[in-house]
């Protein structure tokens, strides 16, 4: 069976990386910091099947995100985009991040 060991072998994405999560948590920092966690760890997590899709269509974009952002953080985002555990990772820091002395005081509604 040598030549069939690997024919259907699904490649493992690698784990993100320090400077990958850094990005990650600015992103769920910022996510959270509009009380958006949630609500966005709802939509990357139920839109999981369709996130290298996504990222294609980031890439087929790129030239007009580049006059907005840094082509080489369009890039970055990209890539993370592709690696599910990057995303796994995203989906636990909005779920997870611990709540800033500003989420405090809020006053909330009745």
């Amino acid at each position: 069976m040598g030549i069939w060991d690997n024919a259907f072998k699904i490649p493992v994405p690698p784990e993100p990386t320090p400077e990958e999560k850094r990005m990650l948590d600015i992103l769920a920092q910022k996510a959270r910091k509009r009380s958006l966690g949630d609500v966005a760890s709802f939509a990357v997590e139920s839109t999981r099947p369709l996130h290298n899709l996504g990222a294609q269509g980031i890439s087929f974009i790129e030239p007009l995100l580049v006059l907005i952002f840094n082509k080489e953080e369009v890039r970055k985002y990209t890539a993370l985009l592709e690696n599910s555990k990057a995303v796994s990772y995203l989906v636990d820091r909005l779920s997870n991040a611990p709540v800033e002395k500003e989420d405090l005081n809020v006053k909330k509604r009745p």
